[in-house]
């Protein structure tokens, strides 16, 4: 209302108010007060106020029961919620001592890891039962299947191989613990111990379909006698919930509750972010202690059949981490940083693109600091011929044993060992997966020659191969044409159909015939992303996209003359 009509208005009400024309209405008096025609004029008046109210939803500010399990562990582990999910964010790691006890050691130390954001735990506050169960016998050998109270991700007690008893194997520390690929520490058997901290009879954990796990006894002190083939049983409030038990599955034996299962394991969960290449077993080794002697400093002691031993390493602010790995033979000294992060969250553990010699081990501390310990490198073929026992080191009878030991290395028979028999002992590639050029044999799949010793540079996979994979003979490889050849090299393992590749199958003689076969063959495990053992159709495309991006310089979706020569090494 602008102004002049304003001043109109409230002169019109004030000459109807009035007491001579009020008077004119015969036999009626009803004039306001002055204070009453104040009030209506000034309410017809003035511009009206809007007030919004706005009410949050109670399942916005009410506090789940869910999230106060985490209360005993606040300021270690962050919890968010809304209407549907809880989201608990941590880095991983116990306040408790790791690693102590293990005596199947796959090298790996724990690191912090970075499970926040979009790279949160994600339960479900309203879990629903599921119409068909699934065990964990049979299902979810990879990635986590509960988390703890105290946000430390709790595994299937089988681990990837779908029949290991990980206790059993003796992989697990005094609080059934161990690390992953990633040098991520994670259970594999319920965390009862943390009944002393959250109080008996109270979860220590939830399994990711939303029910939660409670340790040996009921809330009443007494052990269950109910429990299903899940372990779990309904309580005397009617709710679900699952139990701890001293023998497998030591916790929930699947899902009661709905969840999602992909590529071997539930949907969503968080990715670890390793910074160094994955490791592999040190026989006889047995870690007997470990140390955080300061924040981000950490000591893991080992031993190797009595030979005493320790890894010592830093984290810094930007997660780059030094390793000092020390022995009687003196310390060796490895630098790595943080990866870029992968699409699906978390960080890649391994450079998928064929490498172009030997895996890196890092940035090294200092240039002269010697070629490290066997079992780290597990490749140096004339060490591995003498060390018979395995433990990284040449005794006095290896060494009375040396000449015989040598003659493995002898490949042709003809009493000498040259430089390319000791590169390449029985023809076969030494120093892992991607270690550099591999001699095909007579029948092995996997197209034509590929670069051989001596011929330089290695050169792109895609540049090498690109007669095969160029179908229509245009001098350009599409993106359908890369991802075709994937595809077609996968289904020649591929023979159940499931979408994914076994080591058996993939270790078929004349598996599959296509270009790529080979590859996917000899670098199954670099293209393994997850490192569960198990190579997916996904995995297999997606490394071949990534190789195409690579060398598609100007993001056309296709790889043109020019691109493939400036791709030349």
């Amino acid at each position: 209302m602008n102004n002049s009509l304003r001043t109109a208005t409230a002169a019109l009400l004030t000459a109807i108010l009035s007491p001579t024309m009020l008077d004119a209405h015969e036999g009626h008096s009803h004039a306001p007060s002055p204070q009453a025609q104040k009030k209506i004029i000034r309410l017809n008046t003035e511009t009206p106020q809007v007030h919004l109210v706005v009410q949050r939803r109670p399942a916005d500010t009410v506090r789940p029961d869910l999230a106060k399990l985490f209360d005993p562990f606040k300021g270690k582990v962050d919890v968010r919620f809304d209407r549907d999910y809880l989201f608990v964010e941590s880095n991983g790691m116990p306040d408790h001592s790791m690693m102590t006890g293990i005596t199947a050691w796959q090298q790996q130390v724990p690191l912090p890891q970075s499970y926040t954001g979009g790279n949160a735990w994600t339960i479900p506050l309203h879990p629903v039962p599921a119409k068909n169960p699934l065990s964990t016998k049979e299902h979810f050998f990879r990635g986590a299947i509960a988390l703890a109270v105290n946000g430390v991700p709790i595994f299937n007690p089988i681990k990837n191989d779908g029949k290991t008893d990980t206790l059993k194997a003796g992989e697990l520390d005094q609080w059934g613990g161990h690390c992953g690929r990633a040098d991520d520490y994670h259970y594999h058997i319920a965390p009862v111990h943390l009944e002393k901290i959250v109080g008996a009879g109270n979860p220590v954990a939830v399994a990711l379909d939303g029910y939660p796990i409670y340790g040996y006894n009921d809330p009443n002190g007494k052990p269950p006698t109910d429990l299903d083939w899940l372990n779990g049983h309904k309580g005397p409030d009617g709710k679900y919930h699952y139990h701890a038990t001293k023998q497998f599955p030591y916790l929930n034996g699947g899902f009661y509750g709905e969840v999602v299962e992909r590529d071997g394991q539930v949907d969503p969960q968080p990715r670890a972010g390793g910074v160094r290449p994955a490791l592999r077993g040190l026989k006889g080794a047995k870690i007997v202690g470990f140390e955080n002697p300061k924040p981000n400093s950490y000591v893991v002691h080992y031993e190797v059949f009595g030979d005493k031993r320790s890894v010592e390493y830093t984290v810094a602010d930007n997660g780059s981490v030094t390793f000092n790995f020390v022995s009687s033979q003196g310390t060796q000294t490895e630098n790595y940083t943080p990866r870029q992060r992968g699409a699906g969250g978390g960080n890649d553990r391994r450079n998928t693109e064929p490498p172009t010699g030997r895996q890196p081990q890092g940035n090294r501390g200092r240039a002269d600091e010697g070629r490290g310990e066997v079992e780290r490198r597990g490749g140096d073929p004339i060490v591995k011929a003498l060390d018979s026992n395995g433990d990284g080191r040449i005794n006095k009878a290896e060494l009375r044993a040396a000449a015989q030991a040598l003659r493995t290395l002898d490949s042709n028979k003809d009493g000498q060992v040259t430089a390319e028999e000791i590169r390449r002992p029985g023809g076969q590639r030494q120093g892992g997966e991607g270690g550099g050029p591999q001699r095909r044999q007579p029948g092995q799949a996997g197209g034509p020659r590929g670069p051989q010793p001596g011929d330089g540079p290695r050169q792109p996979w895609i540049l090498v191969h690109a007669d095969e994979i160029d179908l229509d003979k245009d001098k350009i490889i599409s993106r359908d044409e890369i991802v075709g050849e994937a595809t077609k090299a996968f289904a020649g393992y591929d023979t159940n159909n499931d979408g994914k590749l076994s080591q058996a199958e993939l270790s078929v003689r004349g598996g599959s015939r296509s270009a790529m076969g080979g590859f996917l063959k000899g670098h199954s495990k670099e293209i393994d992303r997850d490192g569960d053992g198990i190579l997916t159709r996904t995995e297999a495309i997606g490394n071949a996209e990534r190789m195409f991006a690579k060398m598609d310089g100007n993001k056309d979706g296709k790889i043109s003359a020019t691109e493939m020569e400036a791709s030349r090494r």
